[in-house]
């Protein structure tokens, strides 16, 4: 069955998780995504297993003259370059995207950074940390003005997805065209639209800025966690006060304090079970562990499992999306390096140019896989 993306080459130069997580996205539905990266700029373990499925893995240290000329002339082959550059690096690198558009003006070309290429910030560095804390997140996540890291990596997952989205519209719209163009994408922006219900202000506006903080269970009564007999649960129930209280045991309750007493008396699975019959949403809040392990997780793809050429069985979290007609592929990561010659030779290099380049320092000298750290 034909993928979404097949006939799509991605050349991914991007290193932690935003970057990669585009490449990841773009690979998992059909496209052809090589990992590009100099051999000194290994990632690590958990990072690779995660953000590396689908893609196949090159070593080539693009500051040497026949680095850089490989990678342009692998750079024609593509449709996509992910970079992960703060604003002028890949300028400097020889990579940037006028001179790469010059040369095949059908690419689509994304920059995937903290802070974007425009504005006083664009040549910072940054983390999903720097992006939290510049967003109002971690003021919001500790509550009282102590800031407190959320702890998930929101920005970066999420920036791979914007990325992968905003790749997928300029394809859409180079078959228009014929044109790629260029996609521009931050850690910042996505984690301003992640708090773009905190963003809206007008005149007479009350801001929910007091519902924040570990302390904060949720926006009221019948939104919000309650303790039971031996856990908790998620209640979102808003406008449905009526029905909870035409449950005998919630018939005298006023308010959460009345309401999470009643809880109380039973186990998170025994409310859950009822609450969903009355049609109340309600759901356990349970560990990753058991999240991982549960029936649903398996059953629905949102936990895969792979063999690893050389880390053996290897279990992942699955695609968000589900595609009746193009489904996702469930890939495993590359050994790192192990493509690079046969990448190479794809694009017309000979043994011996291939011998040259790992004299010379381009690439290494075993392309059969380099350990990570």
């Amino acid at each position: 069955m034909p993928a979404a993306l097949d006939g799509i080459r991605v050349l991914d130069l991007c290193i932690i998780l935003a970057g990669p997580t585009c490449g990841r996205t773009l690979a998992e539905y059909g496209a052809d995504v090589i990992k590009v990266d100099p051999e000194h700029r290994k990632p690590s373990l958990t990072p690779w297993l995660d953000v590396g499925r689908g893609k196949r893995s090159v070593c080539l240290n693009i500051r040497t003259a026949a680095g850089l000329d490989a990678f342009l002339r692998l750079a024609d082959t593509a449709d996509v370059i992910l970079t992960g550059f703060r604003k002028g690096v890949a300028e400097r690198l020889g990579i940037g995207y006028e001179r790469l558009s010059e040369r095949n003006p059908r690419i689509v070309y994304a920059s995937i950074n903290a802070f974007g290429q425009d504005g006083p910030w664009a040549s910072r560095p940054g983390f999903d940390q720097n992006a939290q804390a510049a967003t109002g997140m971690q003021i919001r996540n500790g509550g009282d003005g102590q800031p407190a890291p959320p702890p998930y990596t929101f920005n970066d997952y999420g920036t791979g997805l914007m990325a992968a989205y905003g790749v997928i519209m300029a394809l859409l719209a180079r078959e228009r065209t014929g044109k790629g163009q260029k996609v521009d994408t931050a850690l910042a922006y996505t984690a301003s639209t992640f708090s773009s219900a905190h963003m809206v202000d007008f005149a007479g506006h009350e801001s929910d800025d007091n519902i924040a903080g570990p302390s904060a269970k949720g926006n009221g009564d019948m939104s919000r966690l309650y303790q039971t007999a031996d856990g908790w649960i998620a209640l979102s129930a808003d406008g449905e006060r009526e029905r909870l209280a035409a449950l005998p045991q919630f018939a005298d309750a006023d308010g959460a304090e009345d309401v999470e007493t009643v809880f109380r008396s039973r186990p998170s699975a025994e409310w859950a079970d009822a609450l969903n019959r009355a049609g109340l949403p309600t759901v356990e809040a349970r560990g990753l562990d058991d999240a991982r392990t549960d029936a649903y997780a398996r059953d629905t793809g949102l936990v895969s499992s792979r063999r690893h050429p050389a880390f053996g069985g290897v279990e992942h979290g699955g695609a968000p999306q589900r595609l009746t007609a193009t489904p996702a592929r469930n890939a495993t990561s590359p050994v790192f390096g192990a493509d690079t010659a046969d990448i190479l030779r794809e694009l017309g290099y000979g043994d011996e140019q291939i011998q040259a380049m790992r004299a010379d320092g381009t690439i290494p000298e075993s392309a059969s896989g380099i350990a990570l750290n």
